[in-house]
């Protein structure tokens, strides 16, 4: 928590030393060893240097030559227009270019032709579907809830569709953080504003990995992954090792940990069931304030509440069921015994007899049992539709709880709480803007308005973060390699005054994600070739200082959604809620979780996603884990990778659905091939690429002729074999 003025006035190793003291009570000297380091300063305004070279045209430009220019490096030529169209599209929207969108951009000499295509794309409504899938790896997005038996969050995907829509509106970075951490609060305070949108972006929190068989059995570790979360996605930093001791590296101490803990312990978080807890539990009205929702909620249970009881009786142990479990046991044994005659070679007759007898026995009591459920369920079912936008119409989200401070636990232990810490923020971000939180709040409003507000040093960090994200997305690689760590143990950044000049770029105006991109793509580093220069190469070996354009290989979703569109066969409508079983029909358990993968042809950011079992294609190409926040990817090679792309059943069928455009477009082999280049590469094949082709064709039509394959089908059979070479080319997955 921060402290008054007065304080902050001392000296500064005093200062830190005193507001700890006041603050959480004692703490050693050490903690505050990285109270200096560069990213826990406010923000600064840098100047872009002179380039005597004038080479820049863009005060982005400037940073970068100069930095080159200290290691007497030279930036290679601008890409040509159809590499960079390529590049663009699959950067911005994550769908290559059709050849009639490289023939327009080729087509369009015009001085501000490239700048129209990047204004273009970023009104693109399938821009959101592809920079939305970053916030997604980052709050480790998954349509389940990661207990032992991983059960389904239906609403999970109002989230999703939440951050997409965020994108596409360009909603300021700074009011985006707000409703993801205090959604519930700004609602209630002005229910005419956004609403339901400001609800459901508390998915956020909600999103945290449940753990146990039973509602918060393990709400400890639930509050430790949101802490985890927020620290790594938002402020990049690492907070887990001071759950359990002072950060041995970073200068953020036991207690800093626990201010932060009791924010998120003062929340109430929805709940979607497990083995041992199935009443789905606190889902959050989009239609009615908390106050409304209460009293609502307090006449549908004044109605429902008896029928249900009613239920649960006739469905508990009474006669009925008694009798049904015994017939069943009874059942069982007679079948075991007519199973063990029939084998010793016994006459069975009387066991069959018997066993006839029991299951009409079972069957007259069932029925009697549904005759006496029947119109209680449709008594409930009534009730239910009188209700229905009370039950109906809710997000998986947090809301308000109970506002408490919480206990230090030793070593992490829930078993050992020790002495309760006063809710609030890391101490080494304190400046003089302070955090005052209500004693009827649980903080979150506050916190996340202290981590946007510009006079504080946290809103320094909150913005270089967000900056280099944006950086690492278009480059392949952040001006901090370390994205989700500025602390001591990560890396330096490369260009640190052009990270500072970005940071104050994004708060100067407006927090608009989109003005970032232009300044970025706009700028003549963005728009280098990715040639090779030898030269260059022996000082800077993998071009971190920019002196070309890093080629780096397409995320798995990108991949996917490339294909598909090459294919012809995209669903570019966005995907619904998934198709998961009606709650009432849940009966997963550890043993028997929840691991259903629902087929799709839409764009893979709305693959259903299991948080406990990874999706196969996604585990495949590196998708992000949903268990824990994903601020870089790998990028492995592996041969699954190359198996899957020239024997799934799915890029198959894909190779054949762009086989059956290839034919269709012409009847002449060479243009057909050069049309596949232009889908899949935006770029003509060149001669040697045309007569390669028209070999491999041959060779292929010979052997299935050898294969006795008739000839009606040959010609599908050699283009399906053509066209899956082309999508699984080392070109057609890489960025150039």
């Amino acid at each position: 928590m921060c402290r008054s003025n007065s304080i902050l006035a001392f000296a500064m190793a005093m200062v830190l030393l005193v507001a700890r003291g006041v603050a959480h009570a004692e703490s050693s000297s050490e903690s505050f060893s990285g109270r200096d380091h560069w990213a826990f300063q406010p923000l600064r305004q840098e100047l872009p240097p002179d380039d005597p070279s004038g080479w820049a045209e863009h005060e982005l430009d400037k940073f970068v030559i100069a930095k080159l220019s200290e290691k007497n490096l030279h930036p290679v030529k601008l890409a040509d227009k159809r590499p960079l169209i390529r590049r663009v599209y699959l950067d911005l929207i994550g769908l290559p270019p059709t050849p009639e969108e490289t023939a327009a951009f080729l087509a369009d000499e015009s001085a501000d032709a490239y700048s129209k295509l990047v204004d273009r794309l970023l009104s693109s409504r399938h821009y959101g579907e592809r920079w939305g899938r970053h916030w997604l790896d980052l709050v480790r997005y998954a349509d389940t809830a990661g207990e032992n038996s991983d059960c389904p969050v239906p609403e999970m995907y109002l989230y999703r569709d939440y951050v997409l829509d965020s994108f596409n509106a360009d909603k300021p970075y700074d009011v985006f953080l707000q409703e993801q951490l205090a959604g519930d609060i700004l609602a209630e305070a002005n229910p005419q504003a956004n609403f339901a949108e400001r609800k459901i972006a508390t998915g956020y929190i909600a999103l945290a990995k449940r753990f146990g068989s039973r509602a918060h059995s393990d709400r400890h570790m639930e509050i430790g992954d949101i802490i985890d979360c927020t620290g790594r996605g938002l402020m990049g930093i690492t907070m887990g090792c001071a759950r359990c001791h002072d950060h041995k590296t970073d200068p953020m101490s036991n207690k800093d940990y626990y201010a932060l803990y009791g924010l998120f312990k003062s929340t109430k978080y929805s709940f979607t069931g497990a083995e041992e807890t199935k009443v789905r539990q606190n889902l959050v009205s989009l239609i009615y304030t908390h106050d409304e929702y209460l009293a609502r909620k307090k006449t549908y249970d004044e109605h429902a509440g008896p029928v249900k009881e009613k239920i649960k009786e006739l469905e508990g142990v009474n006669p009925l069921t008694t009798r049904i479990q015994e017939l069943k046991r009874q059942i069982v044994k007679l079948e075991n015994q007519i199973k063990a005659g029939q084998n010793a070679g016994e006459d069975v007759t009387q066991l069959r007899q018997e066993l006839e007898k029991h299951q009409l026995a079972m069957g007259k009591t069932g029925e009697e049992l549904e005759a006496r459920l029947r119109p209680l369920r449709a008594e409930l079912a009534k009730i239910d539709e009188t209700f229905a936008p009370l039950i109906q119409t809710v997000a998986f989200a947090a809301s308000e709880g109970k506002p408490t401070d919480a206990p230090l636990l030793e070593s992490g232990d829930p078993d050992l709480p020790g002495d309760v810490v006063q809710r609030g923020v890391p101490l080494f971000l304190c400046d003089a803007i302070s955090l005052d939180i209500p004693a009827a709040s649980s903080g979150r409003i506050e916190f996340a308005n202290w981590l946007t507000e510009p006079r504080t040093t946290a809103c320094g960090l909150t913005a270089r973060v967000m900056v280099n994200r944006l950086w690492q997305h278009h480059f392949g690689r952040g001006i901090v390699s370390t994205p989700s760590n500025f602390g001591l143990n990560g890396q330096a950044p490369t260009h640190p005054e052009l990270l500072e000049w970005l940071a104050v770029q994004f708060v100067e105006r407006g927090w608009s994600i989109k003005t970032m991109h232009r300044l970025i793509m706009l700028s003549k580093t963005y728009r280098l070739s990715s040639h090779y220069n030898a030269d260059n190469a022996a000082v800077d070996p993998d071009a971190s200082l920019l002196w070309r354009y890093r080629r780096y290989r397409l995320e798995a979703e990108v991949i996917r959604d490339s294909i598909l569109a090459v294919s012809g066969k995209l669903d570019r409508n966005r995907s619904g809620p998934h198709p998961f079983p009606p709650a009432t029909e849940w009966r997963f358990t550890q043993h028997r979780p929840f691991k259903e993968f629902y087929p799709s042809i839409h764009r893979s950011v709305y693959l259903m996603t299991p948080r406990n079992r990874r999706h196969p294609y996604l585990a495949i190409f590196d998708g992000a884990d949903p268990n824990v926040t994903t601020g870089l990817r790998t990028r492995s090679i592996s041969p699954q990778q190359a198996l899957y792309l020239m024997n799934s059943p799915f890029v198959r069928e894909q190779a054949e659905a762009f086989a059956a455009r290839l034919i269709d477009w012409s009847n002449v082999a060479e243009e057909r091939i050069d049309q596949a280049h232009e889908c899949t590469l935006a770029r003509a094949a060149t001669p040697v690429e045309i007569d390669k082709g028209i070999a491999y064709l041959e060779n292929y039509e010979e052997q299935l002729q050898r294969d006795g394959i008739p000839p009606e089908g040959r010609e599908t059979a050699c283009w399906t074999s053509y066209a899956r070479l082309m999508l699984a080319s080392n070109e057609f997955i890489y960025v150039e």
